[in-house]
């Protein structure tokens, strides 16, 4: 149950509404009781192997059921701990700037690369602060993605919803190595003012709102 819920959150949760706090919800109600069973399938796990082992070793007939329920639970364990960009790779979505630019920030080379290969803009944008991916590869340091991004074209002075370009998220984050890429192609520093970023806030606050009461309106 709690693998079918995370995967559910990891695919169509994320492909219809962007990137998730996976479990957040789950967690935070009558469901977080699920979150126990990993723990207790891991020690089952462990035992069975161990009997097993034990069986094959003193030539003893080991149990088909006992093999197929130890396959499942290797899967189940498997499943559980691929990482986001596997399930994100998999279908066209309407939130695929969102995804783009959370692989960056992750440092997803991988997972940003099959984006824009599969026609992703490379200055698509995130909904809600309006960053591109050379954002995200620059708040996180990321020199491997700002290299390839700036390879397919990526406009290296692009500004998000405060007005901050990459080179100053990344500046201002102390990731020298990842500024001085961005200065050798030509960036600039570039900070929105204080107005222009009070009222980013309020605007992101308001889209907030307004997508948790469409949200709450769909349920209904």
């Amino acid at each position: 149950m709690l693998s079918a819920r995370l995967i559910w959150e990891q695919t169509v949760w994320t492909w219809e509404r962007g990137p998730q706090m996976v479990g957040f919800s789950l967690a935070h109600g009558t469901g977080a009781i699920l979150f126990v069973f990993p723990l207790l399938l891991l020690i089952w796990t462990s035992v069975v192997i161990v009997l097993t082992l034990r069986s094959k070793i003193k030539k003893r007939e080991i149990v088909p059921i006992r093999l197929a329920a130890l396959v499942l639970a290797v899967s189940l364990l498997v499943l559980g701990e691929l990482p986001d960009g596997f399930w994100q790779r998999m279908a066209t979505s309407p939130r695929a700037g969102d995804l783009l630019v959370y692989a960056a920030y992750r440092g997803d080379l991988g997972t940003v690369r099959e984006f824009i290969l599969h026609g992703v803009p490379v200055d698509a944008i995130d909904h809600a602060e309006w960053r591109t991916a050379l954002h995200g590869a620059a708040v996180k340091g990321d020199t491997q993605t700002l290299r390839y991004l700036a390879s397919k074209g990526a406009n290296i002075n692009a500004l998000d919803r405060f007005g901050d370009s990459p080179l100053e998220l990344a500046a201002s984050r102390g990731n020298q190595k990842a500024a001085e890429f961005l200065i050798e192609r030509g960036a600039k520093r570039i900070r929105g003012d204080e107005p222009q970023r009070q009222q980013a806030i309020h605007d992101i606050v308001q889209d907030d709102i307004r997508q948790l009461n469409r949200a709450e309106g769909l349920q209904r």
